[in-house]
């Protein structure tokens, strides 16, 4: 039994070790340099990635600025008679 054949067995597996983490690596850091994570992959090579800060401040403002108008509609609709009865009517 020759030594060194062992050891070049156990390099060999140790690259090849290796080369599969660098590739795992690689495709972190792909994920990672743009910034965004990747919450779903789909068949056809798209990707589903969290929103970015401003897209997320926007959707927050409109959401908020719809809650309001409701509240808002909400209150007229108890306090004034004319604004229930134009919201009947378009029931109607």
């Amino acid at each position: 039994m020759d030594k060194t054949k062992g050891l070049s067995q156990e390099d060999t597996k140790q690259k090849s070790f290796n080369s599969l983490k660098n590739k795992s690596k690689s495709k972190n850091e792909k994920n990672v340099s743009s910034g965004q994570e990747v919450l779903l992959k789909l068949p056809g090579g798209f990707e589903y990635k969290a929103p970015g800060k401003r897209q997320r401040i926007i959707i927050a403002s409109i959401v908020l600025g719809l809650n309001v108008l409701l509240l808002v509609a909400v209150g007229l609709y108890f306090y004034l008679p004319g604004f229930k009865e134009i919201i009947y009517n378009i029931g109607r």
